[in-house]
């Protein structure tokens, strides 16, 4: 077994085992508490273990964005739809664990109470990721200017990666894209799959054991392991 080989055996062991442990309890609907921040400081944890089957909470004001840590335990099923009452103009963004872009979705209409969702067509690590909601058109933004196109000039049906003049970066802020917000409010559910809770410390550490002893398992099976030994 070559290395590659062996690295893509690794990460797919690990996204199973991920995903064995993520399934091995029932889904569950999670809540916003208070108001989930906007920063990776101050983002709200979906903490606990299982697969999280929604997210519910309210955008209170033209400026709010809910920012979530969620953990993606497999990729292949990951998808985020959000529906509002009353409808609200609003988008929705994935970020990785260091806060960079990875996919934005704008709805396809001024005020759409079902919003366009986010697919798996971005997503191909397991892991940690925040996931955010906000009213149109509150987007993130760096020192380089945003993550993200800016909707209002692009076909705002669609998906798109980090192709902003900030894009290789993580985001440090929420701008108004036009300079001004949107005046709508109201609660949402975003109904997600392939999402799971963030491990616990204890989950992770059981995690990090059962990987390890699969690697030094495979390493003995493989051609430059047998020689070694």
């Amino acid at each position: 077994m070559n290395q590659h080989s062996f690295q893509c055996v690794t990460r797919t062991a690990a996204a199973a085992l991920l995903a064995l442990v993520a399934g091995s309890a029932a889904a569950f609907p999670a809540t916003e508490i208070g108001d989930a921040g906007q920063s990776l400081a101050d983002a709200q944890v979906i903490s606990g273990s299982g697969p999280v089957e929604s997210i519910s909470g309210t955008l209170g004001s033209g400026t709010d964005v809910d920012l979530y840590k969620i953990h993606v335990a497999d990729p292949t099923q990951f998808f985020v739809s959000a529906v509002s009452n009353p409808g609200i103009d609003g988008m929705l963004f994935l970020f990785d664990a260091s806060g960079r872009g990875v996919v934005m979705r704008d709805d396809t209409a001024n005020v759409n109470a079902n919003f366009g969702a986010l697919t798996s067509a971005f997503v191909v690590t397991p892991g940690d990721y925040y996931l955010a909601i906000s009213v149109f058109d509150i987007t993130p933004s760096n020192v380089d200017g945003l993550l993200f196109p800016d909707t209002r000039l692009v076909d705002s049906g669609l998906e798109y990666g980090p192709t902003g003049p900030g894009g290789a970066l993580p985001f440090s802020s929420w701008v108004a894209a036009s300079g001004g917000s949107q005046p709508a409010t109201g609660d949402y559910v975003l109904t997600l799959r392939g999402v799971s809770a963030v491990p616990e410390p204890g989950i992770s550490m059981l995690l990090g054991v059962g990987l390890a002893g699969l690697m030094t398992s495979l390493r003995r099976r493989s051609p430059a392991g047998e020689k070694a030994a």
